[in-house]
């Protein structure tokens, strides 16, 4: 797992030959973005990295998605923004899984009211699933797509 570009395959440990590189990179593929490639310092890299989850802590959340609680994000704009960023960036899979409920529900408040989500919260969302049902999906060796069908269900739920 890298940040939020989310399950990342390691396909070197070099020097990348690219103008301004002078130290050691992992050279990563995430899985579910077609086409990307990053180049990840070894030393001091600012970025969350880690190992995917076990298998069992895989299905213990997704088990336990019902009972989660979704994540207090604040009312105001702001507010909410800036902890979508914070967990999204912590690649933390419980409190994804949290994030997801809260714009879940939030997604489900405003197409109650024949509105859609604010650009910036869809776009959050987006990713904050991208990244949670990737790892489920890596972790688990199924589709992503099955995935989520699996969670669908549970988001709506506390």
């Amino acid at each position: 797992m890298y940040g939020s570009m989310g399950v990342c395959a390691v396909e070197d440990i070099a020097v990348p030959d690219l103008p301004g590189f002078t130290r050691k990179c992992y050279i990563l593929r995430p899985l579910y973005q077609q086409g990307a490639k990053v180049y990840a310092p070894i030393e001091h890299n600012p970025v969350n990295m880690r190992l995917l989850m076990p298998r069992q802590q895989a299905q213990t959340l997704i088990d336990g998605l019902s009972r989660l609680e979704s994540l207090d994000m604040g009312s105001d704009r702001h507010t909410i923004h800036d902890t979508c960023r914070r967990v999204i960036k912590s690649a933390d899979s419980f409190l994804l899984a949290r994030l997801l409920k809260a714009l879940h529900r939030k997604k489900r408040l405003v197409a109650s009211q024949k509105k859609t989500l604010p650009g910036a919260e869809k776009d959050f969302f987006d990713t904050a699933e991208r990244i949670l049902f990737g790892e489920l999906a890596a972790v688990l060796s199924i589709p992503m797509e099955q995935v989520q069908q699996r969670v669908a269900p549970h988001l709506g739920a506390h």
